[in-house]
């Protein structure tokens, strides 16, 4: 009868064991989940502050007309720059490493693949296994030129209507006011 205890118990102990191994690989991808996510956040937020650079550029030089000015509202006509950079270092202080980073419609697709492992496992094989993700984030224009003379611009955005003179830097609104990056599915 002893012996059936302790095969019993021997087996319910290597079940136990199985199932901590799953549970370590479901921390080890979410973590990686949240590596990518926080890398391609990183990336579209870098390109959208180059987007907030060139729409102060564009409200400063009286040649630029309305249609120029929408154009970079809009969006979609980012320059990458150092994007993926940007996208690297917050992967890496998230113990992942960038496998690619990709300009992806008005946004950045990243894969990332976690520098841990699971480490030791009783299941042969797995102790080395990296979890790899995908993230996926969007630049979205808010606003829309209603008005670009030298002394007076107006906008009107998703959430309020600007107006503001484009030489006093206290009024110009910022780059959150005009652009949205979120995570995309």
């Amino acid at each position: 009868m002893f012996p059936l205890y302790v095969a019993l118990i021997t087996g319910l102990l290597t079940i136990a064991l199985v199932f901590f191994v799953f549970a370590q690989a479901a921390v080890l991808r979410s973590g990686g989940q949240s590596a990518a996510d926080a890398a391609a956040l990183a990336a579209t937020t870098e390109a959208r502050d180059r987007l907030y650079e060139r729409f102060l550029d564009a409200i400063e030089d009286e040649g630029e007309d309305e249609e120029a000015l929408d154009d970079i509202l809009s969006g979609e006509d980012f320059e990458t720059g150092s994007a993926c950079g940007a996208a690297a270092s917050l992967a890496a202080r998230n113990d992942a490493a960038v496998d690619s980073c990709d300009v992806h419609q008005t946004g950045y697709l990243v894969d990332v693949t976690t520098t841990d492992t699971l480490g030791d496992t009783v299941i042969p094989g797995t102790g080395g296994s990296r979890a790899a993700a995908t993230g996926r984030a969007v630049i979205e224009g808010l606003c829309r030129t209603t008005t670009k003379e030298a002394d007076r611009i107006e906008l009107e955005c998703e959430e309020r209507r600007w107006e503001f003179d484009p030489g006093n830097e206290d009024e110009r609104p910022e780059a959150r006011d005009l652009f949205r990056v979120y995570l995309e599915d």
